[in-house]
């Protein structure tokens, strides 16, 4: 072969080489100029921006909410309840023995008021309130709720004998009685005058109750689980309403 016919033959192979070549290079370029493409369309870091604060994750499609706040719609226009797990005016199901009253007019002129600190309704079907003499011995006074029963948000439950049933019996001077939930654990519990026994005393004893008066937390709904430190005495009873 000559040295002509060589060299064309070369060129020929080198031309076809090149636009393979620049086929693949231009298919890679137009790939990659797409996908910048959509990475612009979605944002720098893939990442977009949500008009109600949270953000999508573009690759995985996860929508994410800011934290604290779990009261947000979501993609699919499902609205999330608020958090209200907060020691702060949350639903703690906490319901607390408020005012007390053990004698009266007639011996039982008794009166027993609960209050719902929280921010949600608490059933209260099968809890029970319970009396225990001083030394603990177990007495006749209570009641136990039935089903349906129930106590409103920041709201109040009195229990007096005959319409309200509550079964009369506590001691005048000296006694304890506890709320206990569904499943039998105490949920709050008040001594008062001399308490020596018994379960539902919560460290020191309140002062007892004059004739006529009651004892109530103070601040209304206080409970620092000393009854000593949570009642005052009160000559008015005020069932239903908050403490003064």
């Amino acid at each position: 072969m000559g040295m002509r016919p060589l060299a064309s033959a070369l060129t020929a192979s080198s031309v076809s080489t090149t636009r393979r070549t620049c086929r693949v290079c231009g298919s890679v370029a137009v790939a990659a100029l797409l996908l910048l493409l959509l990475a612009c369309a979605k944002g720098t870091d893939g990442v977009t921006g949500d008009d109600e604060g949270g953000t999508e994750d573009a690759a995985r499609d996860v929508f994410v909410l800011p934290v604290g706040d779990s009261s947000m719609p979501v993609p699919d226009g499902t609205v999330l309840p608020p958090d209200d797990s907060s020691t702060s005016g949350g639903c703690t199901m906490k319901v607390v023995i408020n005012e007390l009253k053990t004698d009266g007019t007639t011996a039982n002129d008794e009166m027993v008021e609960l209050y719902n600190p929280s921010t949600c309704a608490v059933p209260l079907a099968n809890w029970e309130i319970k009396y225990e003499s001083a030394a603990g011995g177990t007495g006749s006074a209570g009641h136990k709720f039935a089903a349906g029963d129930m106590i409103a948000s920041q709201g109040y439950l009195v229990l007096t004998p005959g319409a309200n049933n509550w079964t009369a019996g506590m001691a005048a001077a000296s006694g304890q009685i506890g709320l206990l939930d569904d499943t039998g654990t105490l949920v709050d519990g008040v001594g008062y005058g001399t308490v020596t026994g018994g379960d539902y005393r919560e460290k020191t004893a309140a002062t007892g109750p004059a004739s006529g008066g009651s004892i109530g937390r103070s601040p209304n709904g206080a409970d620092s689980d000393n009854n000593k430190s949570d009642f005052k005495t009160y000559a008015s009873p005020s069932p239903g309403a908050a403490n003064p």
